[in-house]
């Protein structure tokens, strides 16, 4: 399939929102959810603290990874993102055709 979920952080909506366009405009990525208040569970050094989170689930293609990863870090100024991609492993053929014709070629 070669197609991948990218998970990103990112501090609000509104950036979440900026980021996923770009993506999309760029054709580094067909489509972005933006998830706008999760509630979180993490260890934090010495205890479990909860905290609330937006998250930017990207659909792409897997070789785009590495070019995502980059853009992000130049839109967010950050040098190291919160962000992972999880490989899409069963997904519906029409699904997938329209997923692969929103991206650029690799």
């Amino acid at each position: 399939l070669n197609m991948v979920l990218v998970y990103l952080i990112t501090k609000d909506a509104a950036e979440a929102r900026e980021i996923g366009r770009t993506l999309i405009q760029e054709r580094l990525a067909n489509s972005a959810n933006v998830i706008p208040s999760i509630h979180t569970l993490r260890w934090s050094g010495k205890e479990v603290i909860n905290t609330t989170e937006t998250i930017l689930l990207v659909k792409t293609k897997s070789l785009l990874y590495s070019r995502i990863e980059k853009r992000v870090t130049e839109l967010k100024g950050d040098h190291k993102p919160n962000i992972f991609s999880m490989p899409i492993t069963q997904i519906n053929h029409s699904y997938l055709d329209v997923l692969r014709q929103g991206v650029i070629q690799v």
